[in-house]
């Protein structure tokens, strides 16, 4: 099944929010706290652009089923394997934050768990497919996540 990142998160973030409203999940985080979920959010949409900037100027596909032309090993890139992930799950834990219902935090742990089982295990396998050696080493120096 081919599915992108950020359709991924808007998912997890949509049923969270469905079954908050469902089931009145508890309140665990109220004003003022509530809005650091924005700096959080804003963080992530920061990673996430930063690691897109990268993509570009380093020429190669930002399309998680295309096949890259180049593997990216700097800017964000130096601290994790996948930046655009970890902002994706920082925009989804600032939403949790921000609404702070006990029931918003299943967004990003669902976004972790589903985007590394069938979007960044099947990258990584093609990754050590395209550049062998060199992802192998990368792979070794670098977290998948952080």
């Amino acid at each position: 099944m081919k599915i992108r990142p950020p359709v991924l998160a808007i998912v997890c973030f949509a049923v969270a929010k469905a079954l908050d409203l469902l089931i009145a999940s508890p309140k665990i985080i109220n004003w003022p706290l509530n809005l650091a979920g924005l700096v959080l959010a804003l963080v992530g949409l920061g990673l996430g652009a930063w690691a897109l900037r990268t993509f570009h100027r380093s020429e190669t596909t930002h399309d998680p089923f295309g096949a890259p032309s180049t593997l990216v090993k700097d800017g964000p890139y130096r601290f994790s394997r996948n930046p655009m992930y970890v902002g994706l799950t920082l925009v989804l834990f600032g939403a949790a934050v921000y609404f702070g219902s006990l029931v918003m935090f299943l967004a990003p742990v669902a976004f972790v768990l589903v985007s590394g089982r069938l979007v960044i295990a099947r990258e990584e396998k093609l990754l050590a497919g395209i550049f062998g050696r060199d992802y192998q080493d990368f792979r070794r120096r670098v977290r998948r996540w952080l």
